[in-house]
This record gives structure tokens, C-alpha cells and sequence, in this order.
């Protein structure tokens, strides 16, 4: 098989998967925001908390617009370059995407549009529900999502037909609710409330900055503040809990995203540094133990398995350096937003934060580093399954990525996919680049949007 048709799949996917990514997560945090501030002003009736929605409604027709937008090559991608994939697994993958399709997208879809075009045409009561049911529309969406991929992490609830080479469903219980799925959907669903919440500060940090609508964007980086602040606590909790599964069903992503070479009970962690592969080590700063310390909580050593270990045995081990440098970054970035928002929330109590200008600045660039992170941490665990695409369990031996590759697929076709895809992805963010701070400098009571008022 032409390893460069593999090569060329492999990026054509990549970058359409990684520059749809952007968008999902900033939908469900704007959403869950969105309810919440539309259930004060149900509840309240303080037109404040109508005039925050409809600032963040008009933020969240512009990101679901272009996520759509950018999410519509996908399944092409899939049926295109990875056809074994799709005939091996499609009778749980398919399923999947047609459901989060016809059912959790479409309502999400919908209701977005009543939200946007319909503040002055129903009732109270029905346009509160069109928020929780954008809510829960994006929230399935996503869990959706999250279950085939968990599945595709830790398989369970199938197994393989010997006559057919296909997977056939056993439970579709045991499928969706694999040893994965809860923590993958809490951690990926926090870090999306993350994303929008710390976009909504960069707002009010911006208004607050040029003193424009200073009562309102008060009340925006409370709400907005405030979620980021929790959420920013509440990730590296939830991904330490996600980095125990990987130890348990991946240990070799897990070897790797620490750098551990020698199976040991007092594994150190390394804070920084560069692997050599080569020479089987890691040349930066760490802390003896501590790794094994924080896998068992501290309660008795735990032996991590090292990479000499499981390749001995058999396991392939999957880009080493890559995925030990990706979870670093993502570990910095988020760890620097919790920093960030920490001392401007301390600050912003304190009734001090509107006099600090370089702070304001500061808190209104901190809204990229929960995109890196989240997209670093998408790469270090689809990376970290390497070269799987469907993790082995059981007896099942798993699927590589070379086997889930379409077969004879023409070199031309690829070329030419990924230029015209990623050409209208270009268009797709100026367009998104160009309309998002044009939405956000125009101010929160802006009339310019759909008649919202």
C-alpha cells in the first residue's frame, strides 16, 4: 500500500477534524451559558440577563453556523479514505453519526433559530424552552460523538464476525457506555464550558478596557468569570481521572505522554523536557516518584508500566515525543488560564480590575489558551492510540490505520479534496475571524442581529 496515499489521508483528515474542533465546543458552552442567563431573566425578568442572552445568542449563530460549515466534509472524509473503517465498524459508527444527525443536531439546529428570530414572537415560557432544548440538542450532539469515539479508545459490547471481518453489536448499552465514556464526556464537556466562558471574559475584559457598557459587561464577567473560574479548578481534576483510565486501557499512550522507558513504583514526572528516542530517555525536570505518587493518590506505590515493558510484550508503542510534547501543552495552557483567571476574578472582586490595563489585555489574549488546550489534548489522545484507529480488546486484535485505509484510492483524489476543502476552509475562518470581534466590539445591547432586542 502506498504509504504516501496514507500520509495524505491521514492530513486531509487531520486538519478537517482539527479545524472543525474549534467550533463544537465554543457552540456547547455558549449554549449551556445561554440557559443559564436566560432562566435568570425567565425567573427575574431583569432585562439585564435578556440583554447578556441575546449578546451571547448572536455569538452562538455565528460559531453553530460555521461548525456546520466546517463539519459537513467529515462524513465525506470517512466513506472517501476510510472505507475499510466504515465496512468494519459501521454497523455501531453509522448508526451513531445518523442519529447524532437526524435527531440531536436537528434540534439543536432548529431551536437555534427560534432563539435568534423569535424573542418577540412567543411566549416566555416557550422561548425559555428553546434554550434548554439548544441546550440539551448540543449536549447530546456531543455525547453522541464522545461515545463512538470512547468506543474507538476502549471497544466494548461487540465482537468480531470470523466469516465477514465485520464488528457485529452486542449491546448497544455496553457500546455507548464503555469504560471510557463518562469521564471522556465530563472532561470534554467541562473544558467546552471553559472554552465559551473564558471567550464571554475576553468580551467583558474588552469592554471594561474601553469603558463601554461597563454596568452590563459587570454582569457578563461575573456569570461568565465565575464559570471559568470553576471550570478552570475542575480540569485538571477530571483529567487526572482520565489520565488513570488511559494507564488502565492505553498504557502505552500513557508511557508515553510521561516518557517512561523502565517499568517502575516510583515513576518519576516530568514538568518539561524532550525525549530522546534514540537513547530511551528524557532530558528535563522532574519530580522522583511523584508520577507513581499521583496514579494511587499517594496511598501506596503504583508500578507504572514502561514503554521497554509493554514493546517487549507486544504492544505497539505509538509517536513518543509528539504526544509527551502535545500533553504538555496542553497542560501549560490550561494551567496558565487558571492563573489568569484566578488573579483578574481576585481583581475584579476587589472592584480593581477596570483600572488594569495591561491585566484587561492579558485576560482578553488568555481566550486562545483553552482552544490549544483542548486541541492538544485532542492530539495527544488520538495520536496516543497510534497506529490503532479501533483499540484492541479482549480477543479482538483491534484495527490499524493502515487497515482502515480505502483500498486503490487515487493519489489525485486526495490532492485534490484536500486543496478544495482546506481552501474553503480559509474562507470559512476570515469570515470567522472577520465577524466574531465585529459582533463583540458592536456591544452587548447591539440591535444590529435578527430583531433581537
Amino acid at each position: 500500500m502506498d504509504s504516501f496515499v496514507l500520509l495524505l489521508s491521514r492530513i486531509q483528515f487531520g486538519l478537517e477534524a482539527g479545524l472543525h474542533f474549534i467550533f463544537p465546543p465554543t457552540t456547547l458552552g455558549l449554549a449551556f451559558f445561554i440557559l443559564l442567563v436566560e432562566s435568570a431573566y425567565f425567573f427575574t425578568k431583569k432585562e439585564d440577563y435578556k440583554k447578556l442572552s441575546n449578546f451571547a445568542i448572536r455569538l452562538l449563530t455565528l460559531v453553530f453556523a460555521l461548525g456546520v460549515a466546517t463539519g459537513l466534509p467529515l462524513p465525506f472524509a470517512f466513506g472517501m479514505n476510510w472505507a475499510e473503517f466504515s465496512k468494519h465498524a459501521g454497523a455501531y459508527f453509522g448508526v451513531q453519526l445518523a442519529v447524532e444527525a437526524t435527531v440531536a443536531f436537528t434540534l439543536e439546529s432548529v431551536f437555534i433559530g427560534v432563539l435568534f428570530f423569535g424573542r418577540d414572537k412567543m411566549k416566555p415560557l416557550w422561548y425559555w424552552l428553546s434554550a434548554v432544548f439548544v441546550f440539551l440538542g448540543s449536549h447530546v450532539s456531543a455525547l453522541i460523538i464522545i461515545m463512538a469515539n470512547s468506543w474507538m479508545q476502549t471497544p466494548a459490547g461487540v465482537h468480531l464476525d470470523a466469516a465477514s471481518g465485520k464488528l457485529i453489536v452486542d449491546s448497544f448499552w455496553a457500546v455507548n457506555f464503555n469504560p471510557s465514556t463518562g469521564i471522556r464526556f465530563l472532561h470534554t464537556i467541562t473544558g467546552a464550558w471553559m472554552i465559551a466562558s473564558f471567550l464571554l471574559v475576553a468580551s467583558a475584559a474588552w469592554y471594561f478596557k474601553h469603558e463601554k457598557e461597563l454596568p452590563l459587561a459587570k454582569r457578563l464577567m461575573t456569570w461568565a468569570g465565575t464559570i471559568a473560574l470553576i471550570t478552570a479548578i475542575a480540569m485538571p481534576i477530571l483529567g487526572h481521572e482520565s489520565a488513570l483510565f488511559v494507564e488502565q486501557y492505553q498504557p502505552a499512550k500513557s508511557a508515553a505522554m510521561e516518557g517512561i522507558y523502565q517499568s517502575s513504583e516510583s515513576a518519576p514526572l516530568y514538568f518539561f523536557g524532550w525525549v530522546d528516542e534514540q537513547k530511551k530517555k528524557v532530558d528535563g525536570f522532574a519530580v522522583p516518584g511523584l508520577l507513581s505518587w499521583f496514579y494511587n493518590y499517594g496511598a501506596k506505590p503504583f508500578k507504572v508500566a514502561g514503554m521497554d515493558e509493554l514493546a517487549a510484550g507486544g504492544t505497539p508503542i505509538p509517536p513518543i515525543n509528539a504526544i509527551f510534547q502535545s500533553f504538555r501543552l496542553m497542560v501549560l495552557t490550561g494551567t496558565t488560564a487558571l492563573g489568569v483567571i484566578l488573579l483578574g476574578m481576585i481583581f475584579f472582586w476587589r472592584d480593581t480590575l477596570i483600572r488594569k490595563k495591561k491585566s484587561l489585555t492579558v485576560m482578553i489574549w488568555t481566550a486562545v489558551l483553552p482552544y490549544v488546550a483542548i486541541l492538544s489534548g485532542w492530539f495527544t489522545a488520538e495520536v496516543g492510540r497510534q497506529p490503532f484507529l479501533i483499540y484492541p480488546f479482549d480477543n479482538y486484535p483491534g484495527m490499524t490505520v493502515q487497515q482502515a485505509l480505502t483500498q486503490n484510492q487515487p493519489e489525485a483524489n486526495l490532492w485534490f479534496s484536500l486543496i478544495c476543502f482546506n481552501l474553503v476552509y480559509v474562507i470559512i475562518y476570515i469570515v470567522f475571524f472577520r465577524f466574531l470581534p465585529k459582533l463583540i466590539r458592536a456591544g452587548i445591547t447591539s440591535h444590529s442581529e435578527g430583531g433581537l432586542a
